[in-house]
């Protein structure tokens, strides 16, 4: 919308400008008296009109710029929210004693499927706001900490306990880094 905006603007500018610079060139008294009876008004009419609907475009890119801005800052502080409400379960998990691999089944369904969910769901706002390598860095240690919290639900589930305990750690590595990724990145960004 932005491109076809400065289009439709430059072309009513140009336009309007051509009218008003059209009969300039004509033999001295082929124009009427009116130096104004020269302008095409017409087509200056036309210019004038695509060019307000240029900048009538360009403002309706600009709001949704704005709405977008808004709407990744939603989507970045559920991003930031979910990674610290997983990683307090996890950090739970971790500490716990293992007598019960039920209690670790339970956990992850009910307090960490719906974090891990939504923050998947909002995970390009961290591109919008930090660019394509951030998002990578952390989505690979988010996907990491993911993939070893399936682990330790399918090892609960099946009742081995130190393979429980292996993977709650290595999620809660991955976690911290994740948080430690976006934190560097935050730090770097130029109104920090």
């Amino acid at each position: 919308m932005r491109i076809i905006g400065q289009i439709l603007l430059w072309t009513g500018f140009l336009g309007g400008a051509f009218c008003a610079v059209l009969r300039t060139g004509l033999p001295e008294g082929s124009a009427s008296e009116s130096d104004w009876a020269i302008i095409p008004w017409a087509w200056y009419v036309v210019s004038v009109a695509v060019g307000a609907a240029g900048v009538v475009l360009l403002r309706l890119a600009n709001s949704g710029d704005k709405q977008s801005e808004e709407a990744t800052e939603v989507e970045y502080a559920t991003i930031q929210s979910n990674l610290s409400r997983v990683s307090i379960v996890v950090e739970r998990l971790c500490e716990m004693p293992l007598g019960n691999p039920g209690a670790v089944v339970s956990a992850i369904d009910n307090e960490c499927v719906a974090p891990l969910a939504d923050f998947a769901n909002a995970r390009q706002a961290l591109v919008k706001r930090f660019g394509m390598n951030v998002y990578a860095e952390v989505m690979t240690e988010f996907a990491s900490a993911e993939r070893f919290l399936n682990r330790a639900w399918s090892a609960a589930a099946d009742g081995y306990v130190d393979e429980v305990s292996s993977c709650l750690h290595r999620a809660k590595s991955h976690l911290g880094e994740t948080r430690e990724i976006m934190s560097a990145a935050e730090n770097q960004l130029p109104d920090s």
